[in-house]
């Protein structure tokens, strides 16, 4: 089977399992390491695909991002900021030492993809607030991470907007989209001009990304969630221990 189709087909159904619950990015990078690109590389060119199904997202929450602009105000920039150091530590990061990372970076989006819902929903019903200058490091953080590795980017950052004390969730994945987008393209940019993406196998990502999207959308309200979380979490499994093999045991 060509490459290209295997790509199209990894970003079809990444697209599916983002939009459905998420974890789409580990399944996405696994199948452009298949397709024989260098860790770093297959990063850089994961989060240039990923990029335009969160933008397609921001346009499907666009009313909630507006009832949300408050936010936006002094979110924004932290996200360009992290977006930005995250990808120059990409880059500036050995590909052995990258590689022997993976693993647990997937192990850590694995955990939090079970974890991501109990986290919000405790901090969504918390009577407490927290300090502007704690909410900043939570989510400069997060953004960081974003820049650095795809996977699981989208769960951590709604946790974190529920965290920091968003409690509307209809607003919290709209800023999740916007968030992701930003901090992305940030990273895109340092990927860009180090000459780190490769934009034909991206492509065929990306195509497969915006019709699994699509697709998802038309049938989410007919796939049981708890099966979909099985399947998602059972691919992410998969994933990790592959990794964990390839590096560690191989």
């Amino acid at each position: 089977m060509p490459l290209e189709i295997i790509l199209f087909l990894a970003g079809f159904f990444g697209g599916i399992m983002n939009s459905l619950a998420g974890g789409g990015s580990g399944l996405t990078y696994t199948a452009l390491i298949f397709a024989g690109l260098p860790p770093i590389t297959a990063n850089a060119t994961n989060t240039f695909a990923a990029t335009l199904g969160y933008i397609s997202g921001c346009v499907g929450y666009r009313q909630h991002i507006y009832a949300a602009r408050h936010h936006l105000l002094w979110q924004a920039p932290i996200a360009v900021l992290g977006g930005l150091l995250g990808g120059w530590l990409l880059l500036n990061t050995q590909e052995a030492v990258f590689s022997m990372l993976v693993p647990w970076l997937l192990l850590m989006a694995t955990v939090l993809f079970w974890l991501a819902p109990m986290m919000s929903q405790t901090a969504v019903h918390a009577k407490y607030t927290r300090p502007i200058a704690v909410s900043v490091v939570i989510l400069f953080v997060v953004f960081v991470y974003g820049g650095y590795f795809q996977a699981g980017f989208g769960i951590i950052t709604l946790a974190a907007l529920a965290l920091t004390g968003h409690k509307h969730i209809g607003q919290m994945n709209g800023l999740k989209l916007t968030f992701a987008t930003i901090a992305s393209t940030a990273a895109i940019t340092v990927f860009a001009l180090a000459g780190s993406i490769d934009w034909t196998a991206g492509t065929s990502v990306t195509i497969g990304i915006v019709l699994g999207s699509y697709l998802a959308a038309r049938i989410s309200n007919r796939v049981p969630d708890k099966l979909m979380k099985i399947v998602i979490s059972a691919i992410s499994i998969g994933v990790t221990a592959y990794f964990f093999w390839d590096v560690y045991a191989k």
